[in-house]
């Protein structure tokens, strides 16, 4: 298995075609760097900038982090005299300043935690589920040093390979109605989008051109696609949406790894994105199309210590998993070191409830439909697939209290009579 120092080195070199999505990626789990592998040397690499804890970006603390599946890297640097064949500096996380500290539910610790994937060498990532939740599809470098399509029953062990080639391929989710998988591959040179029938045939090419595009999501109607893409002309990280249909693609914003709400009575669509100035550590954000444009761009949720990265919906629309990352900025060996650990969050923005008790790296979530909650983590010595039961909202955990109460109030009236008697 790839060291994390090689990783890291690996993630460095490919600066060109696919290390772009190096910066994408989240601290923790080694394994997301290998899905970007060295690319051809080119002359203008995309440079990974660390903050250095005051506003301004060391080009030369190079921050190695995930590729497309560990989700984050939206924020680049402002640099005035940069010449339009300069490539970006990536911020990663940023800076943060100036947030008061969320007050968060700890972790329950009567959750238990079940292990999906299991593997001798390599690792899993990215998984999504199908929307009866009974099959799963993940990225994985269990039988090649590239990263490949697997799928697998979430009741089952044994995994059929989709993809099979010396490509990258990375970030799959499944259309709505189950038939297709959208993910992102480098078959092409660069990172660009493509959909496939569920059992890996008839692979058709979304996107193309030098730019890099990553992480796919389905619109609730499986006819168009959001995706992230480093914008030519922006020099940053934008929110494009595909219609399959017409083919035409559309910028609808800035930020990075989209999630689709399943609620078709509404076009929203959740991501992360950095301020672009104060506190740049990702956050947690929404926006709702209407006629094609972003409206009603809103900041769900924020850390003082944490950058928030990589949200997913639950299954209803009304409350959204993501992951995160304490104090990014404090790396050991080209990597943050800061507790990583799954969320979940009320659509508002309230009822902020921690699912992972910070052992190991908790990243990726996807939310399914049996309320459990998938992600990827090294808990048990290699990056597998995990899963969680999701707690109830909070309104609802209130009455169910309040149920509970009743019961138990009722119980005790008839053990006092019993008593009596």
């Amino acid at each position: 298995m790839t060291s994390r120092n090689q990783t890291s080195a690996t993630l460095l070199r490919m600066m060109g075609a696919t290390s772009v999505l190096s910066v994408v990626t989240m601290a923790g789990c080694a394994k997301i760097t290998s899905l970007f592998r060295p690319a051809p040397v080119e002359s203008n690499p995309v440079r990974i900038a660390q903050s250095n804890g005051d506003g301004e970006m060391d080009a030369d603390a190079a921050v190695s982090q995930r590729p497309m599946s560990a989700r984050p890297a939206d924020v680049f640097a402002n640099t005035p005299n940069r010449q339009p064949t300069d490539s970006p500096d990536v911020n990663v996380y940023g800076e943060f300043d100036g947030f008061e500290r969320s007050n968060v539910q700890p972790a329950s610790n009567n959750v238990g935690f079940q292990q999906q994937t299991f593997l001798d060498d390599g690792y899993d990532s990215d998984v999504a589920l199908d929307s009866a939740g009974k099959w799963m599809v993940f990225a994985s470098t269990r039988h090649s040093t590239h990263a490949d399509i697997y799928l697998q029953r979430t009741n089952g062990t044994s995994v059929m390979q989709l993809t099979n080639d010396n490509a990258d391929d990375s970030g799959p989710i499944f259309s709505p109605d189950g038939k297709q998988i959208a993910f992102a591959s480098t078959r092409a040179g660069s990172w660009d989008i493509y959909t496939m029938d569920t059992d890996g045939r008839n692979a058709v090419q979304v996107t193309s051109g030098p730019s890099h595009d990553i992480h796919p999501t389905f619109s609730p109607d499986g006819t168009r696609v959001a995706y992230c893409s480093v914008g030519g002309r922006s020099g940053q990280w934008e929110l494009w949406v595909a219609d399959l249909r017409t083919h035409q693609k559309r910028m609808v914003g800035y930020g990075l790894f989209p999630s689709w709400a399943p609620d078709k009575t509404v076009d929203r669509i959740a991501f992360q994105r950095a301020r672009h100035r104060g506190s740049r550590w990702f956050t947690l954000w929404t926006l709702d199309l209407v006629d094609g444009e972003a409206t009603r761009v809103t900041e769900l949720a924020a850390s003082t210590n944490a950058a928030i990265v990589s949200p997913s919906w639950s299954p209803d629309g009304k409350r959204l998993a993501f992951a995160t990352i304490i104090d990014p900025a404090r790396m050991s060996g080209g990597r943050p070191v800061g507790q990583q650990d799954v969320w979940t969050i009320n659509a508002d923005g309230a009822d902020r409830q921690r699912l992972t008790d910070g052992s190991g790296t908790n990243l990726q979530p996807f939310w399914a439909r049996d309320n459990r909650v998938y992600f990827v983590s090294d808990r048990g010595g290699a990056e597998a697939v995990w899963s969680v039961k999701a707690p109830t909202g909070g309104a609802m955990m209130a009455e169910q209290n309040e149920t509970d109460d009743a019961k138990h109030d009722a119980a005790a009236s008839t053990d006092t009579k019993e008593l009596a008697n």
